[in-house]
């Protein structure tokens, strides 16, 4: 296997996935003067939603931000008014396990897409791939991987990572371990655009989010950029629904009735609020990686972000794992350049399968208190 030296000088870096992990990653070791390209499933930066806000913490997601050079631009798209947060229950009352205000520990927020093209626009030309959908990765008698691509010639490349998320097509490479479905899949949902200011729902959420918490089901609420209000509803269901009950996402209103009749025993009149919903939904089911997982260091191979450690999104962190992981990981292979690539790997995944550890367990705590799940990691 090269050393890091060898490989920043002479071989080439392919990440699988064009995400905030994945770009970031792409971000750093290019300002290093690694040989990067990224491929990615989508056509195109636009091809589907992003999602909504998030908020990128100091000791993790703004430290790679600054590593990369992005802090000025980081700072001129994200919001810090947005940090306000309340927590109330399904009358609209105080919520017992958190009051209003901000949250200490939660930084600026930044739209997914803002970030996504905050990145993507730090890359040099060409960096990314569109339309390479991975199907197998393969390795080579040189050490090397060659990777696969549906509709695309093959690709082979000195270090291949993984950030192609919960559906990972690098994982399996490096363990058999599969996320697990929680049994809840999350809604998303557009308020319609004339309640975006002025409404009474505009009113009570300010410029942050609201959560609404009750009979173990929530729904969030968050104002992002450009005013636009965004909804996450928690709905116990089965991993294929709504297919396994005989209709579409795109039938809205099919799946309002569904949501009105989950959430049967909330306020009428703060339901009505909650569901004045413009367009299509965006469906997300969420997967959790069982904490105490290990994986053997692969030459060749790495994986960060979602591709390592899944994990539902109930404690906001995330994307800034995932963005700390790049940051690691790009570190790693700068640091020390006679290290050889594997070692320098593998002292990275020492530390991520530490923290995360202790992060998807603290993940599934909230998962038991807020929302009632117990997931039982000893059953197939």
């Amino acid at each position: 296997m090269k050393s890091c030296e060898e490989l920043r000088d002479g071989g080439m870096v392919a990440i699988v996935g064009a995400g905030p992990a994945g770009t970031m990653l792409a971000r750093l070791l290019q300002t290093q003067g690694f040989s990067v390209k990224v491929f990615e499933r989508d056509s195109s930066p636009t091809s589907r939603s992003q999602g909504g806000s998030l908020d990128l913490r100091k000791n993790a997601g703004q430290r790679a931000i600054e590593q990369a050079g992005l802090m000025e631009e980081f700072r001129r798209l994200s919001r810090s008014d947005a940090k306000a947060f309340k927590m109330l229950d399904s009358r609209r009352k105080p919520h017992p396990a958190g009051e209003a205000g901000t949250h200490e520990e939660a930084g600026p927020e930044i739209d997914r897409g803002d970030l996504r093209q905050m990145l993507l626009g730090s890359l040099a030309p060409d960096t990314i791939a569109w339309g390479h959908a991975v199907n197998d990765v393969l390795p080579e008698a040189d050490g090397r991987w060659r990777m696969e691509f549906k509709d695309q010639a093959p690709v082979t490349a000195d270090l291949v990572v993984g950030a192609d998320g919960v559906g990972s097509r690098i994982r399996p490479c490096l363990t058999p371990v599969r996320p697990r479905y929680t049994g809840m899949t999350m809604l998303a949902g557009v308020i319609r655009k004339e309640l975006w200011r002025g409404s009474e729902l505009s009113d009570l959420l300010g410029e942050g989010s609201v959560m609404f918490a009750d009979h173990h089901q929530t729904i969030f609420v968050q104002r992002c950029s450009r005013d636009l209000i965004l909804l996450y509803y928690s709905m116990v269901v089965a991993q294929d629904w709504p297919a396994a009950q005989g209709f579409a996402l795109n039938d809205s209103k099919a799946v309002l009735n569904a949501i009105t009749a989950a959430y049967h025993d909330w306020s009428p009149e703060l339901l009505t609020m909650l569901t004045q919903v413009d367009g299509n939904f965006h469906r997300w089911p969420l997967s959790v990686m069982p904490p105490d997982y290990r994986w053997e260091t692969r030459p060749g191979l790495a994986m960060v972000g979602d591709s390592s450690h899944a994990m539902p999104p109930f404690t906001g962190k995330g994307v800034n794992l995932a963005l700390l992981d790049s940051l690691e990981l790009a570190d790693g292979l700068v640091a020390n350049p006679a290290a050889e690539v594997t070692e320098a790997v593998k002292k990275c995944e020492a530390r991520m399968q530490e923290r995360t550890r202790n992060e998807i367990s603290e993940c599934l705590e909230v998962g038991r208190h807020i929302y009632g799940l117990e997931i039982d990691f000893s059953k197939p």
